[in-house]
């Protein structure tokens, strides 16, 4: 098995002012080899330079968990969807801000420093019809910078039907990027009924993994970990990607190869480039 998949977490915080190798070291040592590390907001900090900082803490730890580990990182930066509501609070030109944002992450992607945009979509709470919109139009305007880039959008939105779906797959289209760069973050294994382009990455319970497995459509894993200081389980565990492998192993020991096919290789490599992936070679 070694060297032909990617045991990959999709959706993977660290927290940079907590132990952050602890959560990274325990996916390794669990089996896991790459990670896609998404940059968290931190609303402590001051707005100026808000972007900057956020980023370049994520590039450091990226670094950092290369140096200490044999993980494959890729990194993404941009935007989170509640950021609008932040700035907005302050009585800032919140729209400029969370496009700048947009902007800067963008040139950090065209240097090679990060493989996707994201996470910038919506909020998942219910918030006031205006804020859906403005949150659109800036996610048209990622959409956009995505389709220049030829690079992923990793999307968080609330929870998707097929009318939301069908949107947001005809918003990409608008904007001149191909649905299939676009990936659901935090998805139901429903979603994967559902004929669309769109990619889906599903939290790695036990449930959502069987249910996933039973569509026989292919997904990626996440755990949306975070190594908050109060609660280093906040999400998933950091483990929880290898552990539903290995289950996966166990349980479907018919078509294990095939159904690891999908999720540990073709999806990933498909839409982030076999070159982001060395566990691949090794």
């Amino acid at each position: 098995m070694k060297g032909e998949f990617i045991i990959f977490d999709n959706h993977f915080h660290l927290n940079y002012n907590n132990n952050f190798l602890n959560g990274a070291a325990r996916f390794e040592k669990a089996g896991g080899n790459a990670i896609n590390l998404t940059n968290l907001p931190d609303y402590s900090l001051p707005s100026g330079h808000y972007y900057e900082t956020i980023y370049d803490r994520t590039l450091k730890m990226a670094e950092i968990v290369r140096r200490e580990t044999e993980l494959d990182v890729l990194v993404t930066l941009g935007p989170y969807p509640t950021d609008l509501i932040h700035f907005g609070e302050m009585n800032l030109d919140a729209e400029k801000i969370v496009k700048d944002g947009i902007d800067r992450a963008s040139s950090l992607i065209l240097e090679n420093k990060a493989n996707a945009l994201g996470e910038v979509g919506r909020p998942h709470f219910p918030v006031p019809t205006e804020t859906v919109g403005n949150s659109n139009q800036l996610l048209e305007y990622a959409f956009s910078a995505c389709s220049d880039m030829k690079c992923p959008a990793i999307l968080h939105t609330e929870d998707l039907d097929k009318v939301k779906i069908k949107e947001l797959e005809s918003m990409a289209k608008r904007s001149g990027l191909d649905p299939k760069m676009v990936v659901k973050h935090h998805a139901l294994p429903e979603n994967l009924l559902i004929n669309s382009q769109i990619r889906f990455s599903i939290p790695a319970t036990r449930r959502f993994v069987r249910d996933s497995v039973s569509t026989e459509a292919g997904f990626l894993l996440e755990t949306d970990y975070v190594n908050d200081p109060n609660d280093d389980n906040r999400f998933l565990p950091p483990d929880s990607v290898p552990i539903r492998a290995k289950m996966i192993e166990q349980n479907y020991r018919g078509n294990w190869k095939e159904i690891f096919g999908k999720v540990f290789r073709d999806l990933p490599v498909e839409i982030f480039g076999k070159e982001n992936f060395k566990a691949l070679s090794r």
